[in-house]
């Protein structure tokens, strides 16, 4: 019977996020659903990266209005140019104070990183061949995958290990 309610439970959240994750406009629409890491920078990036790929609304809007103006286009293109430029800033962001910290699960998060790059490079790609039928499910998959990344990896990386240590991160 526990288990039972605690499934019903976890599903219930599941459906939750999913729903915030989808109707999502702003940061403050998804905050109370992404874990904070409690190191500055990085916390700044989630927030800031977390707005771009919510920027995809415009896109995703206007495409699903049959609006597939050249000035949407462009928008699209400028969108998906700042969701790769800034999360190979983050990541390098990331990179450094794991090093810095040792982490040991460092060579499993740069994995996920490069997976996560390549979703994003795969996508854009689609979109500039003019397959904008991808779009649709992109956003959420690109916040799904990158709400799961923070709540996950970058938790327990920056989060529970650092505890653990009882090392301080440093942020410059």
């Amino acid at each position: 019977m526990i288990s039972e309610t605690a499934e019903r439970k976890g599903q219930w959240e599941m459906a939750w996020k999913r729903w915030i994750l989808q109707s999502a406009r702003t940061w403050d629409d998804v905050a109370g659903i992404i874990q904070l890491i409690n190191i500055s920078e990085i916390d700044h990036d989630h927030m800031l990266f977390t707005q771009y790929a919510l920027d995809l609304n415009l896109i995703i809007q206007a495409l699903n209005n049959q609006e597939a103006s050249f000035e949407n286009l462009y928008k699209g293109d400028e969108i998906f140019q700042r969701l790769l430029d800034y999360a190979k800033i983050h990541f390098e962001h990331e990179k450094v104070i794991m090093e810095q910290m040792k982490s040991p699960l460092m060579k499993a998060h740069l994995e996920q990183h490069a997976i996560f790059m390549k979703m994003i490079e795969d996508h854009y790609k689609e979109f500039k061949q003019g397959r904008l039928h991808i779009v649709s499910g992109l956003k959420l998959s690109v916040l799904d995958w990158w709400v799961n990344h923070i709540n996950g990896i970058d938790y327990q990386t920056f989060v529970v290990r650092n505890s653990h240590s009882g090392e301080e991160v440093h942020n410059e």
